[in-house]
């Protein structure tokens, strides 16, 4: 009986990269070759980091997260679905008023 490959060696899918992804592996790719002398790698931006597409509604927006009590979070996706809107868009809304309320500009 042969022995079975380990799952954590193995390789998984290759992920489609942006333009400046490509070319940092490929430098990093020929600078590890064996006989070539090690260039520096450019820092890249955090943003041509991402192996994963980004929707075009969260470009260039942070993550706030919030922790509520199930029934509190119950309320909301209901308050989402009499409303047809989503619990992100009353988020945002309740932001904006939190804003409002202290003088600020609604920019969320």
């Amino acid at each position: 009986m042969s022995k079975r490959a380990s799952l954590f060696g193995a390789r998984g899918p290759k992920l489609v990269e942006d333009e400046d992804t490509a070319a940092a592996t490929a430098e990093v790719s020929a600078a590890s070759a064996p006989g070539l002398p090690a260039s520096p790698v450019p820092a890249a931006e955090p943003e041509a980091k991402r192996k994963y597409p980004v929707a075009k509604t969260r470009e260039g927006k942070r993550v706030a997260t919030v922790y509520l009590e199930p029934e509190a979070l119950r309320q909301l996706k209901r308050i989402g679905f009499d409303e047809e809107t989503t619990v992100q868009e009353l988020l945002v809304e309740g932001i904006n008023a939190v804003f409002e309320k202290r003088g600020l500009s609604r920019i969320a």
